[in-house]
């Protein structure tokens, strides 16, 4: 088996002072033998990638193929070996497979993950690759597209998902209303106008109810902080030493939250079903959040053939205007093996001009990782003047010590009693922080 070496190693021995896109028209390093006096031709040097399997999600799927088959043009000499799997227990399937001998050179990546893999010495700092690169530095990123922990860089963003809000737009011209847009231009789309427009669309058409607005999102940890910090509060405190839930910020968003439920204005857990679907695709609910991946589901659940699509940014809360800057980025491993064919895997799959074209249509490029690099949209109802107004209010989150086990185990138990309304929120909150600041300090 060949000696898997260090980046420091390699570029120190190889030389390597930029490897990046360029390599496409240069031969690779030979190793192991593989070129002698020029006779022979170098073997191909393999670059192993764990990756997700979108299947299901038909306009991925495709770009996937067109990216592998950009790539394999443009790098001959490189060979791609890729693993696949589902969203659902990825990264089970990846830290199992390391575990049996398993070794990749690249791994797909998404924010909350970043604590795991960094724990089990799955990944490793892009640092000395940045720095040794000709044709990208640090300073060409959007600081919300980097990953870093304790100055570190883990990841760059290959895709981010700048969170907005989508609404039925036919419905508020038949009304004759003001739309979201404009009251956010006004300076008037604030959290106390989000409750209003899901009263006023809150209905019931032919016995099947209809609502104003679906907030299941909001359970997401990530998602939930968007929401704190406009009410000028977060989940913890700056050294992750004791959890904020029971402060007086948080009470008070969990009741304006559980409001929606109490008064029907949101659909409960549980009432969407195969047999009668609820969602913002169908009509059933007239506005939700999500990022502007979400156009990718628009477009598949057919849409805008039933209603024009309106975007706009969160509310301003008590404390200001947010967006969460949700990351996908590559990770490199901890202990790669070929550096060459990985590396320009990774910037070409997540920087190249090729690349944001092929996947643009599942929602990349909105928010560009790049500051020179413009954002690009698809579809004509897509609007980029939300985008641009989202850019400047873009956040990134910190993930939390024992992220998963905290979730899994307080927050969700804790989220359902708020919905369900089991006993008053300040007993709910109380408990989950205390709960919360235990288990970090354990």
């Amino acid at each position: 088996m060949t000696k898997r070496l260090s980046r420091r190693e390699f570029m120190r021995n190889a030389g390597l002072a930029g490897t990046g896109l360029a390599l496409a028209a240069c031969a690779p390093v030979a190793q192991d033998g593989a070129m002698d006096d020029g006779s022979m031709m170098a073997e191909k040097q393999t670059a192993y990638i764990f990756d997700y399997d979108p299947t299901g999600t038909d306009a991925w799927v495709e770009a996937d193929q067109l990216f592998i088959e950009y790539f394999t043009e443009k790098y001959p000499d490189y060979e791609i070996i890729r693993e696949q799997a589902p969203w659902a227990g990825f990264t089970e399937k990846l830290l199992t497979s390391i575990a049996g001998g398993s070794e990749y050179d690249v791994i797909y990546g998404y924010w909350q993950w970043l604590p795991l893999f960094i724990e089990n010495n799955v990944i490793g700092p892009l640092d000395d690759l940045i720095d040794a690169d000709t044709e990208i530095s640090a300073d060409d990123f959007f600081d919300y597209a980097k990953e870093t922990i304790e100055g570190e860089t883990y990841g760059l963003a290959w895709f981010i998902s700048g969170w907005l809000h989508w609404y039925n737009l036919s419905a508020v011209n038949e009304a004759g209303a003001t739309t979201p847009k404009e009251m956010n231009e006004n300076g008037d789309w604030d959290y106390d106008a989000w409750y209003q427009f899901a009263k006023e669309y809150t209905s019931e058409q032919d016995g099947v109810p209809i609502y104003g607005y679906e907030m299941g999102s909001g359970r997401s940890v990530s998602v939930y902080v968007m929401l704190a910090w406009a009410w000028g509060t977060e989940q913890w405190n700056d050294d992750f030493s004791a959890s904020l839930m029971d402060n007086e910020e948080n009470v008070a968003l969990w009741k304006w939250i559980q409001q929606f439920y109490l008064e029907g204005l949101t659909p409960l857990p549980g009432s969407s079903t195969t047999e009668q679907p609820i969602s913002y695709t169908n009509g059933r609910s007239m506005a939700t959040m999500a990022g502007q991946w979400y156009t990718r589901t628009i477009v598949q659940d057919g849409a805008p053939d039933l209603f024009d699509i309106g975007m706009v940014p969160f509310p301003t809360g008590p404390s200001g205007q947010y967006s969460v800057a949700a990351l996908n980025s590559f990770y490199f491993s901890s202990s790669p093996g070929n550096v060459d064919p990985a590396w320009a895997w990774y910037k070409e799959r997540s920087f190249s001009e090729a690349a944001a074209g092929i996947y643009a249509k599942i929602g990349g490029g909105r928010f560009p990782s790049i500051k020179r690099v413009a954002p690009a949209t698809v579809y004509e109802w897509e609007d980029t003047e939300v985008y641009e107004a989202i850019r400047p209010i873009l956040r990134t989150d910190r993930t939390s010590p024992k992220e998963s086990e905290w979730i899994n185990t307080y927050w969700n138990v804790a989220w359902d009693e708020m919905v369900l309304a089991t006993r008053p929120v300040e007993e709910i909150l109380g408990q989950l922080a205390e709960e919360s600041t235990a288990l970090v300090n354990s």
